[in-house]
């Protein structure tokens, strides 16, 4: 097999170009009747595989992953892979062409920072090496992926809303410069093989009612530290609609990069107050150390390099997604948190919670009533 060869830059850019067919969906008939899908057994790749498996004119979704999907369908296919081995994109390449599969999610990124930097990396850099290298083989038409807004990373200097033309820092957190070499590598396969469209979803964390990760358990835990004489705004975007934007994603010819954020923002504060549980102030000068000592007593997921995300600004514009995408999030960064948090309180008393917004603002129908769990 050719296989592309990988350019260690420093810089990046953003993978925002724009073509005459830019925005026009697709029709639903057959067009993408065989769908392949990295990173399934993550929370969000488990959210977007479901409701791809329950459209009927998906006819099967090949997944490649090294643990099977949650996602039981008589349509979902699994071929255990691990992405980061050599070979892997050989494999995939070989599965994608038998199958006569045109179109790739790519969804094995991490949604935030974890306890295994050097695994993330593997999986990450190594992974979508792997995966480009495939879909040059097979001659993929298009391939959607599953990013994250903070990959703009937490500034003093960014802007109140950040588009999707604003260039990528390769500094800061390891789990910020992974995944800016993420989509330089995304960039440079646009370029070389513009005959497959690259659409990458920059979601800003996803909070609902099931919710798992990193911004999720900040809000959870019994105690919750913030650095002293910071407020930073925060952006969330409820699962239902991350899960429509994938979607909408899937099925348009839209290319380039394209933030998904919810209605407004709130401040840390405000978030934290909604939560009920203690906010701890930390100085500046320890804020670091104390992240560390707490990330390493277990006490809480958030390693010292999270700490900017508690004093500067990450907050992305989705105007490019509503204008391109046809997207526009039913629920607002706040009642994203409210549906994390009351479900969570719901369950810590025995119930089972539908999985919809409890936000203040949308109230569940009658018929969506809660259930006892015995």
């Amino acid at each position: 097999m050719s296989k592309r060869s990988r350019k260690d830059n420093e810089t990046s850019e953003t993978a925002d170009g724009e073509s005459p067919k830019d925005g026009l969906p697709l029709s639903t008939g057959d067009v993408h009747a065989k769908i392949g899908f990295t990173g399934a057994s993550s929370f969000r790749g488990h959210l977007v595989l479901k409701r791809l498996a329950e459209l009927p004119h998906v006819k099967e979704i090949h997944v490649f992953d090294i643990k099977a999907p949650l996602v039981h369908a008589a349509k979902v296919v699994f071929h255990r892979v691990d992405l980061t081995r050599d070979g892997s994109d050989e494999l995939v390449a070989s599965l994608l062409i038998k199958n006569d599969i045109k179109f790739l999610v790519h969804g094995a990124l991490f949604s935030g920072p974890g306890r295994n930097p050097g695994n993330r990396r593997e999986v990450e850099t190594i992974g979508t090496f792997h995966v480009l290298n495939a879909l040059a083989e097979a001659k993929v038409e298009r391939c959607v992926v599953l990013g994250d807004t903070f990959v703009y990373g937490a500034h003093s200097q960014n802007p109140n809303f950040i588009t999707e033309s604003h260039s990528l820092k390769p500094l800061g957190p390891d789990f910020v410069r992974a995944r800016v070499d993420v989509e330089k590598q995304l960039v440079e396969f646009a370029k070389d093989y513009p005959a497959c469209e690259v659409c990458v979803l920059r979601f800003a964390p996803i909070l609902g009612p099931n919710s798992t990760n990193v911004r999720a358990r900040y809000f959870l835990v019994g105690i919750i530290p913030k650095v002293l004489g910071y407020d930073p705004l925060l952006q969330f975007i409820h699962e239902d609609d991350a899960v429509l934007a994938a979607q909408l994603a899937v099925f348009s010819k839209a290319r380039g990069a394209f933030n998904i954020v919810g209605k407004g923002v709130l401040p840390l504060s405000t978030g934290i107050h909604l939560s009920g549980r203690f906010p701890v102030p930390v100085a500046t000068p320890v804020c670091k150390t104390v992240f560390s000592l707490g990330f390493m007593l277990r006490l809480w997921d958030l390693p010292s390099s999270m700490v900017p995300f508690f004093q500067y600004l990450c907050v992305a514009d989705g105007s490019r997604a509503e204008k391109l995408l046809h997207f526009k999030p039913r629920y607002s960064s706040r009642q994203a948190l409210k549906a994390l948090i009351e479900a969570a309180r719901l369950r810590s008393v025995g119930f089972s919670v539908p999985s919809s917004a409890l936000g203040e603002e949308h109230p569940l129908q009658a018929d969506e009533g809660f259930v006892r769990v015995i």
